[in-house]
């Protein structure tokens, strides 16, 4: 019988170079499986914290409130409401006017995200009050971002840049809602804190903000009734009871809320006859005595 050498199949160095080989690879293997476990549990975490930390994208705030991982959306009694600057027109256009289109698609998310956390422990809310002048009365159905409601398109009186979009969410649409064209009504400060929800720049640099009573709760008489809905009176039949809905639709092609409805100046009649007078006409003729 052939004895087996050194250096045969069969011998001790061939069976742990075998064997070192074998140890080698699946340690490499691990290695391998390890980094994979190690990225797909930094790529949850990354996905996590930015579904949670950015509510205000459309998929994030679907999916949060479908798992029920949002609190729902509230709102304020005027001594409880969260402090923040009340920001008149002319200011507030001066302070978003050199924002990019970048910068202003940021800042809008902010602002989203803020509304969607109920303010929770800021106190750097940007109010919007002052005095406008009424351009248009909407009401607002399921495809807006308040379902049910009234939203008052208002042109600033100051500073004419600036319009208004006054969202006055409602758990029912009043039937009647009244203001004329023109007229004036006030967005006023504590009694309303109308918080800035959006902003959107058109061609002519002329910028819209949208924005929403946080003051939606009037106090109960008894302490162990919760707070009742609070009532906006703008004149005699234009009253409506603003309740914040827990949830609003998001999506991003829905700022402003309220359409452009043209207006359609007329001009006096004077005016008309004027402009059909030729120039020759407006010379009184040489006559002799």
């Amino acid at each position: 019988m052939e004895a087996v050498s050194g250096e045969s199949s069969f011998s001790r160095n061939s069976r742990e170079q075998d064997e070192g080989r074998y140890r080698s690879g699946n340690l490499i293997l691990w290695v391998a499986a390890i980094a994979v476990l190690i990225g797909l549990n930094f790529a949850s975490w990354s996905f996590c914290m930015w579904v949670f930390g950015q509510p205000e994208q459309p998929m994030n705030y679907k999916l949060l409130n479908r798992l029920d991982k949002l609190d729902p959306i509230h709102g304020f009694l005027p001594f409880t409401a969260p402090r923040g600057k009340f920001n008149s027109a002319k200011d507030l256009y001066a302070q978003v006017y050199p924002f990019n289109e970048t910068e202003l698609r940021a800042y809008n998310g902010i602002l989203k995200r803020y509304y969607l956390k109920n303010y929770a422990e800021r106190d750097d809310v940007t109010f919007l009050s002052g005095e406008f002048v009424i351009e248009s009365v909407q009401k607002m159905g399921e495809d807006d971002v308040f379902q049910s409601g009234i939203v008052i398109r208002g042109r600033s009186s100051t500073f004419p840049d600036v319009i208004l979009d006054l969202a006055l969410p409602s758990e029912e649409t009043p039937e009647v809602f009244e203001l004329p064209v023109g007229s004036l009504f006030q967005v006023e400060e504590s009694q309303m804190c109308a918080a800035l929800l959006n902003v959107k720049r058109l061609q002519d640099t002329t910028m819209i903000f949208t924005v929403v009573p946080l003051v939606t709760k009037t106090p109960s008489p008894d302490a162990e009734v919760p707070p009742g809905p609070k009532t906006y009176d703008f004149g005699r039949n234009a009253v409506i009871t603003v309740s914040t809905p827990e949830k609003i639709q998001i999506e991003p092609e829905r700022w402003p809320i309220s359409e452009e409805i043209e207006v359609i100046e007329e001009n006096p009649v004077n005016d008309v006859e004027e402009e059909m007078v030729p120039e020759e006409a407006e010379a009184v003729p040489d006559g002799g005595a």
